[in-house]
């Protein structure tokens, strides 16, 4: 299988990087070094790979339409239209960089980035034909596309206004195909969204004509999460987490307001802990059972939590990745990040030992033996400031767990300046009493 590779020689104060998109995503890094803007440019590449509507932008762009090449043909089968991997590259990576700059609110915002799709072919050519296939003792016909000989997607015979939507759908089943994509949407969760999940119907409304792209998506995002009906089902080993360790309760909706309800009673979203409102559209995509259905960016999820629950996001995030999750953070997180290096030396210590000594080990430790994380999915990223404007990516080994540099950095400089306080006062007190 191949990857798919950013190259950025310009995006804010990031300059001359390269990442490579892998399920489990992890940014670290001072503040102001960009890690948000990267956040939101792979975003955007999921949003395009996991949902149709993003890329039918392309097909729109290129001019693409389905009902006049089906009409072009002289024959119940035939060739309907080709593109190129490079049109698709090329476009892609202008259409990102106009995507973090709405997602900010900075229309001047401009960069320079090339997105890459390893491993694919160079063209890809459309076919047509007239499908006839008996389906409960009946035969039905269809208008069948065929891309590259190898796909294809059935539509009801002779319909028509479908434009460039066929040409979408199956390109994102062909990409997803390619890079065993099973999510079919994605959720932002953007930096300080506690507030906005107190807002009203009103409120929302009035912040949705605001020009910060990204609290829009996030307010659409969440109030689709909310219409949805909760998956069947026993409840996840990852609510169980969330609802005993993290919130100690769970989120209600009604009339689309939300609700913390703990065993004492309830009370309005607005009177919750911070903690409670950063957490509650994570909380209610568990409770629903629908987490796996999206690819998350998830901006700082240990805001406002304290050291402990930062810790149980972690074991939740190691229970979602193994059941196929895909997952970007960023985060400032001493805490959280340790857990995570936790998680994948536990993974490699499962590998070097019988199952009865691992079990043993987990049990003396207080670890889970399910919750492991294998460091082949993790793309681990510091960003590094290079100058007082500049920031480099750097990209991170995460096989004996991820180097924080930062944090190391701060708290020497911390223990030592902490350690000439203490001398002094030590020096003082010696002084007084002679």
């Amino acid at each position: 299988m191949g990857n798919i590779e950013i190259k950025i020689r310009r995006l804010g104060p990031v300059r001359d990087s390269d990442i490579v998109l892998k399920p489990f995503m992890i940014f670290t890094g001072e503040s102001g070094t960009g890690k948000s803007y990267t956040a939101l440019l792979v975003h955007y590449i999921y949003r395009v790979l996991c949902n149709t509507i993003d890329i039918r932008d392309f097909f729109d762009y290129i001019g693409a339409s389905f009902d006049r090449h089906k009409e072009q043909l002289t024959d119940d089968e035939g060739f309907l239209f080709e593109f190129t991997l490079q049109q698709f590259e090329e476009w892609i990576s202008s259409a990102s960089i106009r995507y973090v700059s709405t997602s900010i609110g900075n229309f001047s915002f401009n960069g320079d980035v090339s997105v890459k799709f390893h491993e694919l072919p160079d063209t890809y050519r459309f076919y047509y034909k007239k499908e006839v296939v008996e389906v409960g003792g009946e035969m039905k016909y269809y208008d069948t596309i065929v891309i590259n000989k190898d796909i294809n997607m059935r539509l009801p015979y002779r319909s028509q206004g479908w434009s460039s939507l066929p040409y979408a759908a199956l390109w994102e089943l062909y990409l997803k195909t390619a890079y065993d994509i099973k999510q079919d949407s994605t959720f932002l969760l953007p930096p300080s969204r506690g507030g906005l999940v107190c807002l009203n119907d009103t409120g929302r409304g009035d912040f949705n004509n605001s020009s910060a792209g990204m609290y829009k998506e996030f307010i659409n995002d969440f109030g689709q999460l909310k219409s949805l009906a909760p998956k069947d089902g026993i409840k996840s080993e990852e609510y169980s987490i969330l609802s005993h360790d993290l919130i100690n309760g769970k989120i209600n909706i009604r009339e689309n307001e939300l609700f913390y309800e703990q065993e004492f009673g309830e009370i309005p979203i607005t009177a919750s802990a911070a903690s409670i409102k950063e957490l509650a559209p994570f909380a209610v995509m568990l409770q629903k059972g629908l987490v796996e259905r999206y690819s998350i960016t998830f901006e700082e999820p240990e805001t406002n939590l304290h050291p402990e629950l930062q810790i149980k996001s972690a074991d939740i995030m190691a229970s979602l990745l193994r059941k196929g999750c895909r997952l970007l953070v960023t985060t400032h997180s001493d805490y959280f990040l340790r857990r995570i290096n936790d998680l994948i030396r536990l993974d490699l210590l499962k590998s070097k030992v019988h199952d009865k000594e691992y079990i043993e080990f987990c049990n003396n430790h207080h670890y889970s033996p399910s919750l492991t994380i294998p460091q082949e999915i993790i793309g681990a990223y510091f960003f590094k400031r290079t100058s007082y404007s500049d920031t480099e990516i750097m990209s991170q080994n995460a096989g004996d767990g991820i180097p924080f540099d930062t944090f190391r950095s701060v708290l020497q400089n911390q223990l030592t300046d902490s350690s000439y306080i203490y001398d002094k006062i030590c020096e003082i007190n010696e002084t007084a009493d002679q």
